[in-house]
């Protein structure tokens, strides 16, 4: 039996490094995450070439989640996110327990479980998680 699933097929590649998978135009050079067929900005078709993102960012805000649906664990930490490559995504943190969440920290991206299934699958996908930074 399978002991894992992404949440959805063509989001992310695991790695190492792991990267999201999404889309840059060519005309504009506005990159999108997830990625899309047309441009949502200039509505044009065409113009989009698949791109491998790197998973680092800055948390914008967010906000933890005291009781969760079935399925998820709580509490959880749901962010949002601005990846360095341009776009904004809100997600699943991770390791967030203990950190000094705040604006501005910086996130990187880990491949972990979102949510699991009825029958214990985990289904796996992005979440990010503060980067410690060292005393230099």
């Amino acid at each position: 039996m399978k002991q894992s699933r992404p949440i959805r097929e063509g989001l992310f590649v695991e790695g190492p490094p792991p990267r999201l998978l999404g889309s840059r135009c060519s005309e504009t050079g506005e990159v999108f995450y997830p990625a899309q067929l047309m441009n949502p900005t200039t509505i044009r078709a065409g113009t989009m070439e698949p791109v491998e993102l790197p998973g680092r960012g800055t948390l914008l805000n967010y906000s933890v989640v005291s009781r969760a649906a079935p399925g998820f664990e709580s509490p959880y930490a749901m962010g949002i996110i601005r990846l360095h490559a341009g776009p904004t995504l809100t997600t699943q943190l991770a390791d967030w327990q203990g950190a000094a969440l705040r604006t501005g920290v910086e996130v990187e991206l880990v491949i972990a479980p979102i949510r699991h299934d009825p029958d214990g699958v985990a289904v796996m996908g992005p979440k990010f998680r503060p980067v410690e930074r060292k005393n230099s």
